[in-house]
């Protein structure tokens, strides 16, 4: 059923992100203690911002520390930045997790193409990582329609947010997890007045097709990757860079 739904709202069956990183080896799946798994620390370190200056927006933040890529880069350099979440009970927790921190600013609203609300979908009343705009996404075997919540949350676009935090000209980490409304967000960005020198998203959630789109379009936007297990990390290297596609 959950193929078939798909098939409705992809054009196609949504297949298994399969790059050459989530090929392991079997020494990688047997000794994962050798494996460095934190790339986006080298990332950030490549790209040479010194961490006074460093403005960071994430997206889908939840409560700041469940499987949280950003949160103990935050704490040990003192990053200011925005974090976004649209469940209101861990946008509480998201706050109390970072009390202690200076420079940071909290919204508890959805980001996505246009301003206003949006429909917003978990598998329960409670605070959960595993909530997205897209109902589909959560109906899985052994779960009923009807054990979906929709709630309707506050939308807004990338562009109003940074308006309404007096965000700098300069983004230099744009972090996204959303359960695979990843590239709705990214497409919905005008290069032209937006562009973050790192953006860091979750594909492996998207279908085949949005995957393959996203890469291209931030590829045209002048961005190369760097590929992880289920998260795409993508770099600006050149804003002239010409398309090749």
């Amino acid at each position: 059923l959950r193929q078939l739904t798909n098939l409705r709202h992809y054009g196609r069956l949504r297949t298994v992100a399969r790059t050459e990183r989530s090929l392991k080896p079997h020494f990688r799946k047997e000794n994962s203690e050798f494996e460095i798994r934190d790339l986006l620390s080298f990332v950030v370190a490549h790209h040479a911002r010194p961490d006074s200056e460093f403005f960071f927006v994430q997206i889908g933040a939840f409560d700041g520390r469940q499987q949280d890529p950003l949160f103990k880069l935050i704490c040990e350099r003192n990053w200011r930045g925005v974090l976004v979440e649209p469940q209101a009970e861990a946008f509480e927790d998201l706050k109390r997790n970072y009390q202690s921190q200076e420079g940071l600013l909290f919204f508890n609203v959805a980001i996505g193409p246009q301003d206003g609300e949006i429909p917003f979908f978990t598998n329960n009343d409670g605070p959960t990582s595993t909530a997205s705009p897209y109902r589909h996404l959560l109906v899985k075997p052994g779960l009923f329609r009807r054990e979906v919540v929709q709630r309707q949350v506050p939308c807004w676009t990338l562009a109003t947010l940074l308006e309404r935090a007096h965000a700098p000209d300069q983004i230099d980490l744009l972090q996204i997890d959303t359960e695979g409304y990843d590239y709705e967000i990214i497409r919905s960005i005008d290069f032209g007045s937006i562009a973050p020198a790192i953006i860091r998203y979750e594909h492996q959630i998207l279908s085949e097709r949005d995957r393959n789109s996203c890469l291209r379009l931030l590829a045209e936007n002048g961005y190369r990757f760097l590929l992880e297990d289920g998260d795409t990390t993508a770099i600006r290297v050149n804003a002239a860079c010409s398309k090749v596609f």
